[in-house]
């Protein structure tokens, strides 16, 4: 059992102290494997936990079906034969995956977008109900009450990757979203507040990137879309994502300028019946490290945050030493006038196992760093 404690951190706002967060997969041997080794190597340190992402593995997907995020529902999908047309077959490597996102396999639908949520199970809740029983075991073990359950699921918009169409990606991205809400309102109902709801987001990112500031408010229309359909009450964090399918991103910003005004849009029209827990930032683009130079992280100041929301940097990276990721923390840190909460710029599970426990090793030296 891990003993140690988070330092508190003095900054230009009040003392505080710094927490660390798991965005999502873990490349262990299990989802009980993945837990167990997040409270041996961050346990204290963090305010939620992931139950690793793993999922079946099986021949077709040796590290678990679940590691490459939305990858898992659109193999789902496939399955599905009754629901699914498949119009073009994927280009998968060893893991079973993709090999790149222009590889993914193309499908077209058989039911309307009024007729689809009835015929499509993604399962979510089905992952929380086998794991969450494990999850309060150990946190009863490792005497952390407080520590909630972390459920990450993407907005129906990231369901789009297998359509050959953009016309029908738009289509039917809000009928996925009342799919993923479904499965998200059982969650609740069954765990209440001991869960938080993280909102993954990469493609509408992706498309704040691609449109002229004026026009950012569509990008956030799927996910206030999602939010409307989950009920009030909801613990929800967000995990902006550049892409990471296999290490790689979706887009590579020369500047955080459009970043901060999409999350700080998304933060002025939160719908009031939920609790905002955390924003997390990306600062890593896959293989690209994040930047060394201080002035990339002025934008941050810009950001704005209902009173309690966390703001989780997501910077830490095999590619940088300890003294250049305790420099990152220092430029991030200036830039918020505060101290923030420490993580990777997404999940693991496409790191190797060694790689995986060396990047908790850095996040937890870095939570306690002076």
């Amino acid at each position: 059992m891990s003993t140690t404690q988070p330092k508190p951190i003095g900054n230009a706002q009040s003392p505080t102290i710094r927490s660390a967060l798991l965005v999502g997969s873990l490349p262990f041997d299990s989802d009980e494997d993945c837990m167990e080794r997040a409270f041996d190597a961050l346990g204290p340190m963090l305010f939620c936990l992931p139950d690793g992402e793993v999922g079946e593995k099986t021949p077709a997907f040796p590290k678990g079906n679940r590691t490459a995020w939305v990858v898992y529902a659109i193999e789902k999908l496939t399955q599905d034969k009754t629901s699914w047309q498949i119009v073009k077959e994927p280009i998968r490597g060893a893991d079973g995956m993709a090999v790149d996102y222009d590889s993914f396999q193309k499908l077209k639908p058989l039911y309307s977008p009024a007729d689809m949520p009835q015929h499509v199970r993604l399962g979510y809740d089905d992952f929380f109900r086998r794991n969450y029983p494990t999850f309060t075991r150990l946190r009863e073990q490792h005497e952390l009450p407080d520590l909630k359950f972390q459920v990450g699921v993407p907005t129906g918009f990231a369901m789009g990757f297998a359509f050959a169409s953009p016309l029908t990606w738009l289509r039917y991205t809000y009928a996925f979203n009342t799919v993923i809400a479904r499965e998200v309102n059982a969650i609740l109902t069954e765990a209440g507040q001991d869960v938080v709801i993280q909102l993954e987001v990469p493609p509408e990112l992706y498309a704040a990137y691609k449109l002229p500031t004026p026009l950012l408010g569509l990008a956030l229309k799927p996910i206030q879309d999602l939010l409307r359909k989950i009920n009030p009450g909801a613990h929800i964090g967000i995990h902006l994502c550049l892409g990471d399918f296999h290490n790689e991103a979706l887009v590579h910003p020369k500047t955080l300028d459009k970043m901060v005004a999409f999350s700080n849009r998304l933060v002025q029209e939160w719908p009031a019946q939920h609790t905002l827990v955390y924003m997390h930032y990306p600062f890593a683009e896959g293989v690209v490290p994040p930047s060394v130079d201080a002035d990339h992280y002025t934008p941050l100041k810009q950001i704005r945050l209902p009173v309690g929301t966390r703001f989780v940097a997501g910077f830490v990276h095999e590619k940088r030493t300890l003294a250049e990721n305790r420099l990152i923390l220092d430029s991030i840190e200036r830039a918020r006038g505060q101290s923030v909460d420490i993580a990777c710029s997404c999940g693991l599970g496409r790191r190797s196992a060694s790689t995986a426990t060396e990047l908790m090793a850095l996040m937890a030296e870095l939570v306690n760093a002076e």
